[in-house]
């Protein structure tokens, strides 16, 4: 019989949470009561689930095989689940993150970035704009492979900044995974200095949409912008909107809202969204990894 979502969602994070080397418990004189592993597991299917802390523990208390394979003796209150979430560290959350990439078996990366925001509260629009109120948002930039919409790196702000000074630091994490053959990117990341960089990383294709696209060739700053205009791949470009995709399926199914009140629980919330989606993409097509598992156990 095919298992459930939750139950593919909960195996496969803790087959990631294994490969990522995590210790069940991070002090030797921690109660033992819960596991940094069930921690995990539970923030991420929260996330999947988009509730509240205390509307997921009373979730959980329905959910039988979440609670026997998690080895669950009593289910967790609440603010077990909050003081979890702020005490493992973004460390953690990013081995867990950058583990997926081992899990979906990634050779060569197609690796697109792209940034978006989620809203800080549920405050309607109509309300802010009632009301005159600034509408404040956590700004985040993703390096994703754009074949198997799998999310590699991810720096989050909080404050107004241009978007290509995250362009290299994320290549340069996403470069330690797995080679990258071709980036793909938006006009707000054109500069000669982004061509120059991934040069350096070992990048064959370099693909990013110019900001003055009716501008002339002799009148564009920069060698490798030149080369870019005169034969520009627009095939090869349009991969990108699959980073809207996966934009769209993460604020369409877990929340384009950020409910925690402090930066750096809103950096925790942030990163365990990424990891729910994540685990989301590789059991959504459970066939072909289910096929892949057959082909390498020899059956």
């Amino acid at each position: 019989m095919k298992p459930s979502r939750y139950a593919r969602m909960v195996r496969t994070m803790m087959q990631i949470i294994k490969r990522a080397r995590i210790p069940p418990y991070l002090h030797r004189k921690s109660n033992h009561v819960f596991t940094v592993w069930q921690h995990l597991i539970l923030l991420a299917l929260r996330q999947y689930e988009a509730k509240s802390y205390r509307r997921f523990s009373d979730f959980l208390h329905e959910c039988i095989g979440i609670q026997q394979f998690l080895g669950l003796s009593r289910i967790p209150h609440h603010t077990t689940l909050q003081k979890a979430a702020a005490r493992l560290t973004h460390g953690i959350l990013i081995r867990i993150l950058e583990s997926f990439v081992l899990q979906a078996r990634i050779r060569k990366m197609f690796a697109g970035i792209d940034s978006t925001g989620l809203s800080y509260g549920q405050a309607s629009y109509y309300y802010t704009k009632r009301f005159k109120l600034r509408r404040k948002f956590v700004k985040i930039s993703i390096c994703a492979d754009m074949r198997r919409q799998i999310i590699c790196g991810i720096k989050i702000r909080h404050r107004r900044r241009h978007d290509g000074v995250d362009f290299v630091p994320l290549l340069e994490r996403a470069v330690r995974l797995a080679p990258i053959s071709t980036v793909v990117a938006d006009r707000g990341y054109d500069s000669e200095q982004s061509h120059i960089m991934t040069e350096s990383l070992g990048i064959r294709d370099t693909i990013i949409r110019p900001r003055h696209e009716s501008l002339p060739v002799y009148k564009t700053k920069g060698l490798h912008r030149k080369n870019m205009k005169r034969g520009f791949d627009w095939a090869t470009y349009h991969q990108r909107s699959k980073a809207e995709t996966i934009f769209s399926v993460i604020k369409r199914m877990l929340g384009e809202h950020i409910m925690s009140r402090h930066i750096i629980t809103q950096n925790r919330e942030a990163m365990y969204r990424m990891i729910a989606y994540n685990c989301y993409r590789i059991t959504r097509n459970y066939g072909v990894i289910l096929g892949w598992f057959l082909r390498g156990s020899g059956f």
